[in-house]
């Protein structure tokens, strides 16, 4: 017969030790015996080894619950409704769709590097991934990422993928958008502002990493020290875009700012989160703890807002439809009102763009981002595959970045001595692939150092079993121009091809030849008016005599 805890946990399924104790006290046990009772067990019953709950609380459950769906929420539940360092590190992570990159949710639980009293965010992801209540899985694209039970238990497939390439890029653009206006506002040392996936160095104040970091020497975040220097404040900010901010979700980043302003050694700081939108009750507790609790759309514009809106709509659909010439019209122009954004986006829409010439010139057969694995478990990502029906495969590796940036040397390494070994391998295993020619190719808008463009023309000479190709800019422009597409010949021209800086001093002409046509109109007007109009023999006093000056009925 089982007893009555094994009864319990039957009917409710997995809970705290404190729980179980509560159900036996309303049966009518004392608290003493309900606690001897469920400290004395029984066959069968088991606790959760890897997480102290406080109180000493543990989590009982019964083995044929052990990792089910039921096990895990209840998990949650406890995790989350209890006062200990590993409910605001899975409340992150919830918030974030369930998956993270593991830097950044090193950054999110709201746990510190390290600091005296307080678990450390490495000795808490350990600890969860020891339970099995998150696992870590190599993205391909993105890098080691988290995931919570919700996401491995099902299968984490491209669209989560998409989604989630998606709101990164989107993030970065928003950083880096954040810390250009806190340079020209002046609030922040201009060469100092430290971002997240850019710096050297992991943004850092305090103990705590955060999105964005940067000092400030504005006079209300500045203070004298005892040794008579002043001390700068910082600036502090995280960001989280495609949800909206529940409590539960703010609750690791308020946590971060309050143990922050603890730290004697630490200047004044000013925390700021942006997020899409916030619950009520995540608006009133940012702002009864002096957090700035922002939105795309109240720091830049409902223009900015919308494009940053778009532009992961655009990303997460785009592996499943075309992108249109128009929408990259479209994007450029909202988000090229932030400083810096265009060449963030243009490296994350020139694969886009890509796939679109590989569509029209090469094959209407294109799939991008597919993964190859061998039997050891290695991963490869190729960008773009093109299958001409009968005749060849063509493996594309893309790379937006700005004509006057440099590809680095390692990314040709890479590609030469894994990307292509590995995908070929299993490209001649591929049923429908078999006997057809298999092209690698590497395109760019950039440059490629002398040692990088040597390697792959030794790559090239090393074999005829395939074909390995290198494509510049102007061997992409020759391909998009064999179209005949001028929709995408213009794109291509205007938005990947282009150096920012000669497109400020084309755009400085225009507007002078615009404005000298003008200035010409002006002329020519003036002229037909004086000839059909009688010229008074005398000027009126108190009117001048105006061609292109100031109307009669201003002059005084």
């Amino acid at each position: 017969m089982p007893c009555e805890i094994e009864k319990m946990l039957m009917a409710h399924g997995p809970c705290l030790s404190t729980e179980v104790t509560r159900m036996l006290e309303e049966q009518g046990l004392s608290a003493d015996a309900a606690r001897k009772r469920v400290s004395r067990g029984f066959f069968g019953l088991k606790h959760l080894a890897e997480l102290k709950f406080p109180r000493n609380s543990k989590f009982l459950y019964l083995q044929h619950d052990y990792l089910s769906d039921r096990y895990y929420r209840a998990l949650t539940r406890a995790i989350l409704g209890s006062n200990s360092a590993y409910a605001p590190a899975l409340a992150a992570l919830l918030q974030r769709g369930s998956v993270v990159p593991r830097a950044h949710f090193l950054s999110a639980c709201g746990a510190p590097v390290q600091q005296k009293k307080h678990l450390s965010a490495e000795t808490i992801l350990a600890r969860l991934l020891s339970a099995k209540v998150v696992s870590e899985l190599l993205v391909p694209g993105v890098g080691p990422c988290i995931i919570a039970w919700t996401k491995f238990n099902q299968e984490f497939n491209r669209s989560d993928i998409n989604d989630l390439k998606a709101r990164l890029i989107c993030e970065k653009v928003l950083l880096g958008a954040i810390g250009m206006w806190a340079r020209h506002l002046g609030i922040v040392s201009f060469d100092k502002v430290h971002l997240r996936d850019e710096s050297e160095s992991v943004p850092t104040v305090g103990t705590f990493t955060w999105d964005l970091a940067a000092p400030s020497y504005l006079a209300p975040m500045l203070e004298w020290r005892k040794d008579g220097k002043l001390s700068p404040g910082f600036v502090v900010c995280d960001v989280l875009l495609g949800k909206q901010m529940t409590e539960v979700g703010i609750n690791p980043f308020l946590q971060k700012f309050s143990t922050l302003t603890s730290l004697k050694s630490i200047g004044r700081c000013l925390p700021i989160f942006v997020a899409d939108g916030y619950s009520p009750t995540a608006l009133r507790r940012a702002k009864e703890l002096g957090v700035i609790p922002a939105t795309p759309r109240t720091l830049f514009g409902d223009e900015v807002a919308e494009g940053l809106s778009q532009l992961a709509s655009v990303l997460s659909m785009a592996a499943r439809a075309s992108i249109k010439p128009e929408v990259f019209d479209e994007l450029f122009n909202r988000l090229g009102k932030i400083e810096g954004a265009t060449a963030n986006i243009r490296g994350a829409l020139f694969e886009y763009f890509a796939a679109e010439l590989a569509r029209a010139a090469l094959s209407d057969n294109v799939e991008r981002n597919r993964v190859f694995r061998d039997q050891n478990g290695t991963a490869a990502e190729v960008d773009i595959v093109a299958v001409k029906s009968k005749r060849s495969v063509y493996f594309i590796e893309c790379k937006g970045y700005q004509p006057s940036g440099t590809i680095p040397d390692s990314s040709i390494e890479r590609w030469l001595s894994q990307t292509i070994p590995l995908v070929r391998q299993q490209a001649l295993s591929h049923p429908d692939w078999r006997g057809l020619e298999l092209h690698f190719e590497f395109w760019t808008t950039g440059n490629l150092t002398n040692v990088a463009e040597n390697k792959i023309l030794q790559a090239k000479a090393a074999t005829q079993k395939f074909v390995i190709e290198y494509r510049r800019a102007a061997d992409i422009y020759a391909l998009a121009e064999e179209t005949r597409d001028q929709s995408l010949i213009r794109t291509l021209r205007q938005y990947f091809l282009e150096d920012p800086a000669a497109t400020v001093e084309r755009d400085v002409e225009i507007r002078i030849e615009r404005e000298k046509r003008a200035e010409e109109r002006r002329s020519s007007r003036s002229r037909v008016i004086s000839e059909d109009v009688p010229i008074l023999a005398e000027v009126p006093q108190g009117l001048t005599e105006f061609s292109n000056g100031p109307p009669p009925w201003t002059a005084k």
